[in-house]
């Protein structure tokens, strides 16, 4: 509340660039669907119902026609280190812990 929208733009922008950093350096990424935000579109017959959630009234079968509010994103490639053996592959972040004497 003490910082006005030019501060508070700037430093989200800083904060977007690092996220997109790591993100490219781990990912490749691209849409799942092509297209703009307000584009209207048709979901086929048969789509994936993991890559494409249906909002507002869906009533019927595919195929549907919407505008899309969002194209989503998939990874194309992951690039992780790979872990030793026995690595717990669900733990996003690990607990840090301050060693004291």
């Amino acid at each position: 509340d003490d910082h006005d929208d030019a501060d508070i733009g700037a430093a989200v922008r800083d904060i977007h660039r690092g996220c997109q950093k790591v993100l490219s350096s781990h990912f490749d990424i691209e849409a799942v669907m092509p297209g703009d935000e307000d584009d209207s579109v048709s979901v086929p017959k048969g789509f994936d119902p993991g890559e494409v959630r249906l909002i507002g009234e869906v009533n019927g079968e595919p195929p549907f026609k919407g505008v899309m509010r969002h194209h989503g994103w998939r990874a194309t490639k992951v690039k992780l280190p790979s872990l030793a053996e026995g690595i717990d592959r669900h733990v996003l972040a690990p607990a840090e812990v301050e060693v004291q004497s």
